[in-house]
């Protein structure tokens, strides 16, 4: 059975264990979190042929070690990350199964013809707010770097922005109040502040389960380019769970590719870079995975918190 962490609905706490994978000019890639040790429970691996199981969420344990066995990379400047997800609107309906059954391609779910979708117009551009959020702290910054904020498993994905924070002010409490207002007026519950040495989260007052952080000792490290989905560097591609074989198998593999679909969307992927490689030699032949989805067409959203969601953009139909 793959690792599963004990299973938590803590808001606050994913704001101090989340991780923030950005692309930032002149800097590249990296990884920032609070620095805590890794536990210590790194799994015995068997000896000889094992075939790869899997891609799970995994345990938070192995994505702590991965990170503290990457050499520390010292930032230069500080930057000020607004996250870029809106509200999104659960849909009861119930969902469907559609595609090929063979497992030449993953099962497909579509929502009812009588769903009904959200009526309300937003004129601050629907659940996907990256768009809005880069083009406000730009007008402020000048250039902005792009990434997610992702959970300590790497089960959640949330869209984010970085501006630098020399740019966006002559004295940092401007430039923390600069995207702060971006912040407010796009509808997003916090501003992290990844420092020279610390990380700072600062609630906006939208959400009280924010709690608001300061001074957490920062890690920082250069991320290669790899599979978003799993938990240590030079990873293979990742590999489906569920199949086409019974109603739950292909309700597992829906999730899971639910789950990927979002961290293509956000983070790319440096293995297959979106595309459906076909099994390796050692693997099933079936399932395959699915092509790279646009942001704006993702129909399932995996939560902070936990959990997933079947949604419609509350600015209307795509």
């Amino acid at each position: 059975m793959p690792h599963q962490d004990t299973p938590r609905d803590d808001i606050g706490a994913s704001w101090r264990e989340q991780l923030a994978e950005l692309s930032l000019p002149g800097v590249g890639a990296i990884t920032a979190c609070v620095d805590t040790p890794p536990a210590d429970d790194a799994p015995t691996e068997p000896e000889g042929f094992r075939r790869r199981e899997p891609t799970d969420p995994p345990p938070s344990g192995t994505v702590r070690r991965t990170l503290a066995a990457r050499p520390p990379l010292a930032l230069e400047h500080a930057w000020l990350v607004v996250p870029a997800l809106g509200p999104v609107l659960p849909v009861d309906a119930p969902a469907g199964l559609v595609g090929d059954l063979s497992g030449r391609r993953p099962p497909v779910e579509v929502r009812s013809e009588v769903t009904p979708r959200a009526r309300v117009r937003d004129p601050r551009g629907g659940w996907f707010r990256l768009p809005a959020v880069a083009a406000a702290l730009r007008a402020r910054a000048g250039m902005v770097g792009r990434g997610a904020l992702v959970g300590p498993r790497r089960e959640w994905f949330e869209p984010a922005v970085a501006a630098r924070e020399d740019l966006l002010g002559t004295h940092p409490d401007q430039a923390l109040e600069s995207a702060l207002a971006v912040a407010r007026e796009l509808g997003q519950v916090a501003v992290l502040r990844i420092g020279l040495e610390v990380l700072d989260v600062v609630p906006t007052g939208a959400d009280p389960r924010v709690p608001r952080l300061e001074g957490l000792p920062l890690q920082v490290t250069a991320r290669p380019s790899q599979c978003p989905l799993q938990g240590v560097d030079g990873c293979e591609p990742c590999r489906p769970v569920g199949g086409p074989w019974i109603r739950a198998s292909q309700q597992a593999q829906i999730d899971w590719e639910a789950r990927r679909a979002q961290a293509l969307a956000v983070l790319g992927c440096g293995v297959c870079f979106g595309e459906a490689l076909p099994p390796e030699p050692d693997q099933p032949q079936v399932p395959r995975l699915s092509e790279a989805t646009p942001v704006a067409h993702l129909g399932r959203l995996h939560l902070r918190g936990g959990g997933s969601v079947r949604i419609d953009p509350l600015s209307g139909p795509r």
